[in-house]
């Protein structure tokens, strides 16, 4: 049997909420899942797995083999979330800090319908640091492709880019003043406020003087935290937020803030 493996992002709620990388590999028919918090790089595991570890008489698909329950989960996965639909995804906290993977289906078969429920408990697993910050350069490759497919699809994109190499004395980021139709930055307060309500892309590489931990805000709430886990101070922060007009961005950096930062922010759509 030749070997798969596929990965994507998804998530369990909807959006603003938490995405989270997923790999499933079919490794000598044996059935492996990793998941990762994109946001605070925690990683839960399950390995080893043979076909009779998730498949049962009351969720076995006719004539399926193992590679078909690879693609099966995959598209669950990769499937828009809706609370009401053929198939469904939960992600339940356990002990330890353990993760519960549900994935559901609905099968039909001549006259016959029922939902296939698989089941997966996931072990949390430390995350070394190399492995740590790899991950951060993916989701950013992710962002660029992102950007590169609106680019070539004909979607409006309006973006401003700001620097600072300044910091205010209530920790936050002091961006270099820009005015768009989207958003203005005065330059002073730190704060970017948004002028027109949408959906927007937004990248950040902040540099620190040691292990710096980084607050994203809107109108002062907290909606990404992330940390440069030792490498030389510097962290990237992505993300996609719904926001609205006149709400307000800022960044609040831990500790001094050092050298020169960058933000990105991009509208999606017209």
């Amino acid at each position: 049997m030749q070997d798969i493996e596929v990965e994507g992002v998804t998530v369990f709620a909807p959006p603003p909420t938490t995405s989270y990388r997923y790999v499933i590999e079919l490794k000598s028919s044996k059935l492996s899942i990793r998941l990762e918090d994109r946001t605070s790089k925690k990683q839960w595991f399950k390995g080893e797995m043979i076909i009779t570890d998730f498949v049962s008489t009351t969720n076995a698909i006719p004539e399926a083999c193992v590679a078909d329950y690879v693609m099966c989960f995959r598209d669950i996965l990769d499937s828009k979330f809706a609370e009401n639909s053929d198939v469904n995804r939960y992600l339940v906290t356990l002990a330890e800090g353990a993760l519960r993977l549900e994935l559901v289906v609905t099968i039909r078969v001549l006259r016959s319908t029922w939902k296939a429920k698989y089941t997966f408990d996931l072990d949390p697993v430390a995350v070394k640091q190399i492995d740590m910050l790899e991950s951060k350069l993916r989701d950013q490759q992710d962002e660029i492709e992102k950007l590169k497919n609106l680019l070539k699809t004909g979607n409006n994109l309006s973006f401003v880019k700001l620097t600072t190499s300044t910091q205010q004395n209530n920790s936050l980021i002091n961006w270099n003043s820009a005015q768009s139709i989207d958003l203005i930055s005065n330059g002073c307060d730190g704060k970017i406020k948004i002028l027109r309500s949408g959906v927007y892309m937004i990248g950040a590489i902040i540099n620190g003087s040691s292990e710096t931990e980084i607050q994203l805000k809107r109108n002062d709430e907290i909606i990404q935290e992330a940390s440069s886990s030792g490498y030389g101070g510097s962290v990237a922060v992505n993300t996609i937020e719904q926001l609205k007009t006149n709400d307000k961005l800022s960044f609040s950096c831990g500790l001094n803030h050092v050298g020169t930062s960058y933000l990105t922010i991009a509208r999606l759509g017209s």
